[in-house]
């Protein structure tokens, strides 16, 4: 799988970068329905105990742009640490015999354990509400508690219903690159649905968008899933008599 974020992570490859609800400011808006520091007490509950699937399956669309131009679509399928992941499409071709690479030991990186800002590491600021209809997420700028270099995220937005992050935003200085994850509810599971990421590259401006979809959670997976194909025998030419 094509990791739009360790591109991020190494100013190499990178994505255009969607920017976060823009929040209302909290002095324009009726009153929040919880208080900051409650949201944020929420927060880590729900981060405390998230459960996320062992096996699952999952679809991706690709876009590079800019100083590159693509698009592929993937299907993954992930149980434990083992991941196959197959080329469906490149650039609107669909392919009968799918390119199938096979990874054992692979952290799966759009996990929200590996997106979610901690508070143990980051400073969180409330910065206001944003409103969707009924639906309210409380936005907060992040600011890291111990610098280091690399990349660093910059905002959360935190849904007003499982208190998990709906949206994050995330920066480095190298090259400029910058972009966001958003997650959404798959089954009972809380998932990628999007991610977006720019660098300033030799030759211009980088992006990349991944898209994902068609979530499925079976209750296991074959361990010849995550066997490459075997190439048909070679027969040998039959001598007449």
């Amino acid at each position: 799988m094509i990791a739009l974020l360790a591109a991020a992570f190494l100013a190499v490859g990178a994505a255009p970068a969607a920017p976060l609800p823009t929040p209302l400011p909290a002095s324009a808006t009726p009153a929040p329905l919880r208080a900051p520091a409650t949201v944020l007490a929420k927060y880590k509950g729900a981060l405390a105990t998230l459960k996320e699937p062992r096996d699952f399956v999952f679809e991706y669309t690709l876009q590079q742009t800019g100083t590159r131009t693509l698009e592929q679509t993937h299907r993954v399928f992930r149980s434990g640490k083992d991941e196959r992941d197959e080329t469906m499409a490149v650039n609107g071709t669909r392919s009968s015999a799918p390119v199938v690479r096979i990874f054992r030991n692979r952290p799966y990186r759009y996990s929200v354990k590996a997106l979610a800002p901690q508070p143990a590491a980051y400073e969180f600021t409330y910065a206001g509400v944003h409103r969707a209809g009924k639906h309210v997420d409380y936005v907060f700028s992040l600011s890291p508690k111990k610098s280091k270099p690399g990349i660093r995220f910059t905002q959360v937005a935190i849904d007003g219903v499982t208190f998990l992050p709906h949206s994050v935003a995330f920066a480095a200085d190298r090259h400029a690159a910058r972009g966001s994850v958003t997650f959404g509810k798959a089954d009972r599971y809380w998932v990628a649905r999007g991610a977006n990421a720019q660098a300033d590259m030799p030759g211009g401006v980088a992006r990349e968008r991944l898209a994902f979809a068609n979530w499925r959670f079976p209750k296991g997976l074959p361990r010849s899933t995550f066997a490459l194909p075997r190439p048909l025998p070679t027969l040998r030419p039959t001598t007449l008599p």
